[in-house]
């Protein structure tokens, strides 16, 4: 790509006529009034002011973003099109500081503020000559800058000048600007994965590439809008807990990608074509949707909160994609497989590194379990020691803590008082730390049983679903006196409920948390037998 240079006067022209245009995956005008007359000052100056990069396609991108507060006409001739990748704001700037063909849009959010050259002030290498004013600050010594490239206005603005001095100014002041270039560079391809790779290593330094807003823009038609699709289906998995994938666009592009694709890598994704996401849209949603149940249903996740890896949700998206009305239910060889993944997931903290091999490796063996053949889940296994549940902490932002909340759900646990199902629906879909209690009181540990550290009082094995209300009857007491508390009947099936092993409540702290422990660690296991 050679560095060429345009005008201001063509390139004033060549917007006006729709010819250069603003991709819908570029940012806003956000440059403040000072900014831009400094870019007048340096461009007045001959200080460099950086190159515009533009991308040349044939490609009509049928949604762009307004120019700051200017609406785009229509191009005048065929595509070709140069959309800007690199110096939005400073082309923006350019234009609105000179143009005089386009009204504003009524109803932009841009404020632009008009730029004057200020004959009163002294020439300096360091302070700018130029201002941003409101039209009621505007003195007689500043030269509206618009004029410059209105041959009619700008004869009626010298005629009111009788400074010989200042008249010159002028002069010079429109023959410089009508002479300045603007360096340009045009990269030209109709390869998406060459564009977004050149617009990530630009912005590399700023604002990092929106891909959600690129893709939009590449599939977007006159009746489809993939942000408005994706804005449709959060809505519809609002009432299961999982609306949270709204704010979460790469995630929901990566299930795209495994969908259309069977791969959900960056370059998958920018290598979409609209017409293949439009046309598979449906079929999405159904592996979105169908994911969520699944894991609903299957592994207790009633949140995207409690999800331990939301990159889990891919290679599901991708199972239980499809075209049928119904959706798509695995059989009973299928689902335990899926159900094994899950587990092992979990547990082996598969996705915490590595995780586009992970994403990668789980779409493979999801496309042989719909093929009939379960072996790649089946033979993945883990062997879940007591010390996961004594090492590990109560942390409800940490992984081992969502794994471990899971698995104690999987037993329905029950009030330890009053002995009533804990409703796990509101519960997990809050995920708040006032359901989750210490078995044995921390202040009982550090005053009776001289367990001060709070590693100790804070593992795992030493934690329960137990609700606001009930710690509050409970406060500090011992296991061995509010065990007393809970119902005679019902105490052998509360303690199953919320795997606690029996007679556990009246051992010492560190008997009761090696029995806990142990006991967890085999339901995990039962898992993967």
């Amino acid at each position: 790509m050679a560095v060429a240079t345009i005008t201001i006067r063509q390139l004033l022209q060549r917007i006006t006529d729709g010819e250069i245009r603003i991709p819908a995956f570029q940012r806003e005008f956000v440059w403040e009034p000072d900014r831009v007359q400094f870019l007048m000052d340096s461009i007045f100056k001959g200080y460099p002011i950086g190159t515009v990069l533009f991308w040349r396609t044939k490609e009509k991108l049928s949604y762009d973003r307004d120019l700051g507060p200017f609406t785009l006409p229509e191009p005048k001739k065929e595509y070709p099109i140069d959309y800007v990748l690199d110096g939005q704001q400073r082309l923006t700037s350019i234009f609105s500081t000179f143009q005089i063909e386009l009204k504003q849009n009524p109803e932009t959010k841009v404020k632009w503020v008009d730029i004057y050259f200020d004959l009163s002030a002294a020439a300096s290498a360091q302070d700018s000559q130029f201002v941003a004013l409101e039209p009621t600050d505007v003195k007689a010594h500043h030269v509206p800058m618009r004029i410059l490239f209105d041959v009619s206005e700008f004869g009626k603005f010298t005629r009111t000048i009788k400074d010989e001095a200042q008249l010159k100014a002028i002069d010079q002041l429109q023959a410089l600007f009508k002479e300045a270039v603007i360096p340009v560079e045009t990269v030209e391809t109709e390869e998406h994965s060459k564009i977004a790779i050149i617009f990530e290593r630009i912005n590399r330094g700023g604002v990092p590439l929106d891909t959600y807003q690129l893709l939009s823009a590449w599939t977007w038609s006159g009746d489809f809008d993939l942000r408005t699709k994706f804005e449709e289906l959060a809505n519809e998995l609002d009432e299961a807990g999982f609306s949270d994938l709204r704010d979460d666009p790469d995630l929901l592009l990566k299930c795209c990608a495994s969908v259309v694709r069977n791969d959900a890598s960056a370059h998958a994704i920018v290598d979409l074509k609209g017409s293949e996401v439009r046309d598979s849209f449906a079929v999405l949603r159904n592996g979105i949707l169908g994911a969520i149940e699944f894991l609903r249903r299957d592994c207790g996740v009633a949140s995207l909160k409690i999800l331990p890896y939301k990159s889990m949700i891919i290679p599901l998206a991708r199972c239980f994609a499809t075209d049928k009305a119904a959706g798509f239910h695995p059989n009973a060889q299928q689902r335990a497989a899926l159900r094994r993944w899950f587990w092992h997931s979990c547990f082996s903290r598969r996705y915490s590194n590595s995780v586009d091999n992970a994403i990668a490796q789980d779409i493979a063996a999801t496309l042989q379990l719909l093929a009939g053949n379960a072996s790649e889940f089946e033979k993945r296994t883990i062997t879940i020691g007591a010390e996961y549940f004594i090492d590990n902490v109560f942390a409800l932002t940490s992984v081992n803590t969502k794994v471990f909340i899971l698995l104690l759900a999987q037993a329905k646990p029950k009030s330890f008082l009053s002995a009533a199902d804990v409703d796990l629906d509101e519960v997990l879909v809050s995920c708040n730390r006032t359901e989750f209690h210490h078995i044995f009181p921390k202040n009982h540990l550090a005053t009776k049983e001289g367990v001060k550290d709070r590693n100790t009082q804070f593992m795992l094995a030493n934690f329960a679903f137990l609700s606001q209300r009930d710690n509050r009857s409970i406060q500090d007491k011992a296991p061995s006196e509010y065990i007393t508390m809970m119902p005679p009947a019902s105490l052998d099936h509360i303690l199953d409920s919320s795997l606690i092993p029996k007679g556990g409540l009246t051992l010492p702290y560190k008997d009761f948390v090696r029995q806990r422990a142990e006991l967890l660690a085999n339901t995990a296991n039962a898992f993967f037998s």
